[in-house]
């Protein structure tokens, strides 16, 4: 497939005392032990730029060998902010790369409603939001480095045109929380655009043998070979 990554459609378990977005946390973690980096899109997000190398991506947003994850930033408004005060990170992209204390992240972070380490942390099982309220909350401090925990630009990694917050317009990643139709018209349009640029690329790399010029002929013609 595309650049040679491995891609994986994972239905997982679901929890039966957890909201199920939560099942998101020991899918990554188990991913890590066969993969250097993971990348999580949820089923309503997805990439605008398929011709990108997602390195690209990881070099432009500074992604370096002490990052443990890196998630894009939430509109800043109320609502997407923790109980700190501190605009949230949104869970539906998300980028992780393995090591042993990745590793302990994700145990820590999977746990954070046992309330074994993180006392108040039990109620984000099924309000809102979930495992990304939790990371937000809890898990993060644990992890606090700007190394380890990067913040990718809400315009770059979430949102859409459409929303309100005109800096979230999902540049390279489109977040489309409540137009769940759209990610598939997203991917049409995609696909169809990178046709089109394959066919114009190979139309060129082709012209020598695909192209006449027969401009400076006159009529009757004669000697053309076509």
């Amino acid at each position: 497939m595309i650049h040679g990554y491995d891609y994986r459609f994972i239905r997982a378990p679901t929890y039966s005392n957890r909201h199920g977005t939560w099942v998101k946390v020991p899918m990554i973690k188990e991913a890590l032990k066969t993969h250097d980096f993971v990348v999580l899109l949820d089923a309503d997000a997805g990439f605008m730029s398929l011709h990108l190398p997602f390195e690209w991506l990881m070099s432009m947003w500074n992604i370096t060998d002490k990052t443990l994850i890196a998630l894009a930033n939430d509109p800043d408004s109320p609502k997407n902010r923790n109980e700190k005060g501190k605009v949230m990170q949104n869970t539906g992209f998300i980028i992780a790369q393995q090591s042993e204390r990745t590793q302990e992240l994700f145990e820590n972070w999977e746990a954070c409603p046992t309330e074994k380490r993180y006392e108040g942390c039990k109620h984000w099982d099924r309000d809102w939001a979930h495992e990304q309220a939790a990371f937000a909350n809890y898990v993060r401090y644990d992890y606090n480095s700007t190394e380890e925990v990067k913040a990718i630009p809400c315009g770059d990694g979430n949102g859409a045109p459409y929303i309100g917050d005109k800096t979230c317009g999902g540049t390279f990643v489109r977040h489309h929380w409540f137009k769940k139709d759209l990610p598939a018209k997203d991917l049409q349009a995609i696909m169809l655009d990178t046709l089109v640029e394959r066919l114009h690329y190979q139309f060129h790399a082709d012209k020598k043998a695909d192209y006449l010029d027969a401009s400076k002929k006159s009529y009757p013609l004669s000697g053309l070979h076509v």
